[in-house]
């Protein structure tokens, strides 16, 4: 009966993840950040037209943007005609099977009594909703990073199918890579733990032996997209234009302005001004109107720079803001990253209180603290080593890449279901009622 009920409400709250992503979509519609106004430039507006390219048998591309999220909006308009709201309807069925994974990873991995929390705890979260419910690619590439980890974790409790579970896992990576070309790295950090992991009950031929599987399937995955490139372009590359030169420079710039200047710098460069309009007006700009013209001239390109004029400008940049520059980056960003999730309406952040955005904030941290109190458990466990070490991994390649590049708490959003997940363990352990963790009919993983 207990068993029947779990089911039920972990049911039930996959219908409410898939119903606050509609509610969503109907919030964000009109917001001028979103799909027009001030967004006509945004990555949803990229991703809506490279959808209509491949519906339409073609694709030319656009900067950095891979196929994977555009392959969802054309699935999306198919079936509902409207690319925005079929992109919200397929995704949102994405968060609702994420629901039901969620629960079933935490049944297996920390018992039965983890299930409901873990799916409630995914479903009640209000930033994968915000996400789930535009062209954009962190539901997606959350969806696929779960199973990743959930698989990995399950091959290193299981004694069959071990390479084929890794298999799986290493197609779930290729997949986040489609989406988003930075995912491809993790071939090397869970093939580490795959290495790492595999050594201590197979010595280390065999160990070798997997993760060179687990990394071969990933590259095998993502060839034939190097391969279309390469004919095209007549050298290998993943996509017409490469963001680092762009992202190097614009992560030197995170949070060195104050709010007021920020917006209007902001305001400045998506206006439609020329280049060299833009940075008079920049000059203009803050109580540091050098510095503000110096960001402008960075910001309006050129996007793809040479790697050496890259990596100049941005330690020019980190000479000017030094002291400001290691507080952002070595303790503001690791701490923003994964707890400053706001999920209102550009239109709406301005008016937002202080009191509800730091009441946002201390939830995220409050179940961030206890999905990594879970982990550290887990650990201790043979039974969830690999999961808890696999989800520490992300959690750190996360960590490391998005607080020097792409410092944006958005980029940390596919860790949230498993964080969720992990979290949903913890609360279940302190509940009154104890249910035995890896020792019920629930946390015996099927083979």
């Amino acid at each position: 009966m207990a068993r029947r009920k779990r089911s039920c409400l972990v049911a039930l709250f996959a219908v409410v993840a898939f119903a606050q992503t509609l509610l969503f979509y109907a919030y964000l519609r009109d917001d001028p950040g979103n799909y027009n106004g001030a967004g006509a430039n945004g990555d949803q507006v990229t991703y809506i037209r490279l959808g209509q390219d491949i519906l339409g048998g073609s694709w030319q591309g656009a900067g950095h943007y891979m196929p994977g999220e555009p392959a969802l909006v054309a699935v999306g308009q198919l079936l509902l005609g409207d690319p925005r709201l079929g992109i919200a309807v397929v995704q949102g069925a994405l968060y609702a099977g994420l629901v039901v994974v969620a629960a079933r990873l935490a049944s297996s991995m920390f018992g039965g009594a983890a299930a409901s929390p873990a799916a409630a705890l995914v479903a009640l979260n209000p930033s994968l909703g915000y996400y789930a419910s535009q062209a954009l690619t962190e539901l997606a590439t959350a969806a696929l990073l779960t199973g990743a980890v959930g698989l990995i974790g399950l091959w290193g409790r299981g004694r069959d199918a071990r390479t084929r579970s890794l298999i799986v896992a290493g197609v779930l990576v290729a997949g986040a890579g489609y989406v988003r070309s930075e995912y491809l790295a993790l071939a090397a950090v869970f093939g580490l733990v795959v290495l790492l992991t595999a050594r201590a009950s197979a010595g280390w031929p065999r160990a070798f032996g997997r993760a060179i599987i687990f990394v071969a399937i990933i590259v095998a995955a993502i060839l034939p997209w190097t391969l279309r490139y390469s004919a095209a372009t007549g050298q290998p590359a993943l996509y017409n234009v490469s963001p680092i030169s762009d992202l190097v420079i614009k992560g030197t710039w995170y949070r060195v302005f104050d709010s007021a200047t920020w917006a209007e710098l902001q305001a400045i460069e998506t206006s439609p001004v020329p280049r060299d309009q833009a940075v008079q007006q920049a000059g203009r700009v803050g109580p540091l109107p050098d510095l503000s013209a110096r960001y402008m001239e960075q910001a309006r390109g050129p996007y793809d720079r040479p790697l050496g004029e890259t990596l100049a400008l941005a330690a020019g940049n980190v000479r000017l803001t030094l002291p400001q520059y290691l507080v952002n980056h070595l303790v503001v960003a690791p701490v923003l990253i994964w707890i400053g999730r706001t999920p209102v309406r550009q239109a709406d952040a301005a008016t937002l209180s202080a009191a509800v955005r730091y009441g946002l904030w201390a939830v995220q941290l409050v179940l961030l603290l206890l999905a990594l109190w879970q982990a550290g458990r887990a650990l201790r466990r043979q039974e969830t080593r690999v999961f808890a070490l696999a989800f520490l991994a992300l959690v750190f390649f996360l960590t490391t890449l998005h607080v020097v590049i792409a410092v944006d708490e958005r980029f940390t959003v596919p860790a949230v279901p498993l964080a969720m997940t992990f979290a949903g363990g913890c609360l279940a352990r302190l509940s009154p009622v104890r249910v035995r963790p890896w020792a019920t009919r629930d946390a015996v993983v099927a083979r």
